[in-house]
């Protein structure tokens, strides 16, 4: 069953931060680097959520 790891911002937009801890918590649920992460933006460009679908054996 596969397991989807989203992030969402604390404020309006994500940071640095908050990008890279997506990334930490999709790795350690078993993502690998050829995973392809979706993304919603603003109007703006700006990153508003991060999401990807981790295989789960």
């Amino acid at each position: 069953m596969p397991k989807k790891i989203e992030h969402v911002p604390a404020g309006k937009f994500m940071t640095l931060d908050e990008i890279a801890q997506f990334v930490a918590d999709a790795y350690t649920a078993g993502a690998s680097g050829s995973d392809v992460p979706t993304a919603r933006l603003s109007f703006g460009g700006k990153l508003q959520q991060l999401s990807t679908t981790v295989a789960v054996e």
